[in-house]
């Protein structure tokens, strides 16, 4: 019973206690495109911290969360709200969500139009460092962090890097991670990103409980990357394009190297065009990381040309 209690007792310090130590950027791009990155010391950050809409904006709502800012906020940007005026309104109409008042807040946002906000309350701003970057079309922000250094490099790092917007936001991301980043520790980190174009170009990836999130949300981007090399591969296979294909199959092993599924699809891609040596690198690659399914894939009709190969046998029997 001692136990339990004191268990009780812990939880309650834990669950009370602030979110402090949380960076994020929120960005829109020429194309309308909107995203946000995130780190922090807390659980599941991506499940509740960032928001983003295509054609309309995007939006953090950090310290001490309030996930009503989230789609409250998108809608009236969509009704024509200014970044500011929405802020604004938001912490206007607070109402002490989970008993906690507008200093508690550290928001960002901004809209696709350009404009940003951003907003640190008086509790936000005793964790630790604490503070914004806005500029045109992003808005950086964090608290309980090293220095005012992260929030500098993360704006640094997104205005150089050019791509498409998640690498932009990724790249910021793990500027303010070199830089030191919270200064009480790590925990998770997500990637959210909606596209005009909307469905499989929508990027939402999430680390939710992780010693080192940022770079673990890097390796899963890079596995989102190879499967969109891989669609890309195909797409150009069919159109006669050997060429590229063999362009994007080269990029999604560079980026895939721990996914079965990668390899499995690099050998199938490599023997339709013909690349036997290639393919059964590439299957041997897949066996190495799961067997049971390589000896399946081998039942395939496509690998008949390979069929007598020692290394196809050696895959073959396991």
């Amino acid at each position: 019973m001692k136990w339990l209690a004191l268990m009780s007792g812990v939880w309650v310090l834990f669950a009370s206690s602030p979110a402090w130590a949380t960076f994020s950027i929120v960005a829109c791009d020429a194309a309308r495109t909107c995203g946000a990155a995130v780190a922090t010391n807390n659980l599941a950050v991506g499940a509740s911290v960032i928001y983003a809409r295509a054609g309309v904006g995007a939006l953090a709502t950090q310290f001490e969360t309030n996930p009503n800012y989230g789609p409250a906020g998108l809608d009236q940007m969509q009704a024509g709200g200014s970044a500011r005026v929405v802020l604004q309104r938001l912490l206007d109409t607070d109402n002490d969500f989970d008993g906690q008042d507008v200093s508690y807040r550290q928001v960002g946002l901004v809209a696709a139009t350009g404009s940003g906000a951003a907003y640190t309350g008086k509790e936000a701003l005793a964790s630790g460092w604490a503070g914004t970057i806005v500029g045109e079309g992003y808005s950086v922000q964090g608290n309980g962090l090293v220095g005012p250094e992260v929030l500098a490099a993360m704006r640094d790092a997104f205005l150089a890097a050019t791509g498409p917007l998640a690498e932009r936001l990724m790249r910021a991301l793990e500027a303010g991670e070199r830089s030191g980043g919270q200064s009480t520790g790590r925990m998770s980190a997500a990637l959210l990103v909606r596209t005009p174009e909307g469905g499989w170009q929508d990027v939402d990836l999430r680390i939710d409980a992780h010693s080192t999130p940022v770079p673990e949300l890097r390796r899963l981007y890079g596995l989102r990357q190879a499967n969109d090399a891989l669609v890309a591969a195909e797409r150009a296979l069919r159109a006669g394009d050997h060429a590229r294909a063999m362009d994007r199959v080269a990029d999604a092993a560079r980026l895939g190297v721990g996914w079965d599924r990668v390899w499995r699809r690099i050998a199938r891609l490599q023997m339709q065009m013909g690349e036997r040596e290639a393919a059964l690198t590439a299957l041997g690659a897949f066996a190495g990381l799961n067997a049971a399914w390589a000896r399946q894939e081998t039942t395939d009709p496509l690998y008949d040309p390979v069929r007598s190969d020692p290394s196809f046998q050696a895959i073959q029997g396991g």
